[in-house]
């Protein structure tokens, strides 16, 4: 018996709640932007140093929706520069990462272009492009992979 394809994949909506382990990010609120080519991280106080052969950037996030009272630290290799189109129409070279997210059940690794802009309502914005053969977005609904209580700084 031959299974269908489509059953195996996790149903997602226009927002989710997702991970990223390597980022110590255990919930952040991300919008599917079915119009974005690539994934992208808002970030603040970044900055690129060597660590033998490879290039690495430290950089902050602030987690929590409306709130700058969060700030989660990272450092990652840099994977490459991308030259990002801007809301504005202005063109700007960004870092790329690859870093594992998990949303619902599923865990992938994904590249995350990192944008320093933190005035969008979404601190993540997630192309279905990242995991498009293991999703399936549904652009009415939201939170298909389950809620979490709402974080509030402490």
């Amino acid at each position: 018996m031959r299974k269908n394809k489509n059953s195996l994949l996790i149903d997602i909506g226009w927002c989710e709640w997702v991970a990223f382990p390597a980022l110590k990010i255990p919930a952040i609120e991300a919008e599917v932007d079915m119009e974005s080519r690539q994934s992208i991280l808002n970030v603040f106080d970044f900055s690129t140093f060597k660590e033998g052969e490879d290039l690495m950037i430290s950089f902050g996030v602030h987690p929590i929706q409306n709130t700058n009272e969060v700030e989660v630290y990272s450092v990652l290799p840099v994977k490459t520069r991308r030259l990002v189109n801007m809301a504005e129409g202005e063109r700007e070279w960004c870092y790329v990462i690859e870093t594992e997210i998990r949303i619902g059940s599923l865990k992938k690794t994904i590249e995350l272009t990192l944008v320093k802009r933190e005035d969008t309502t979404f601190r993540l914005h997630l192309a279905p492009k990242a995991i498009k053969s293991l999703v399936r977005v549904n652009p009415q609904k939201s939170y298909l992979t389950g809620q979490i209580l709402q974080l509030q700084p402490s």
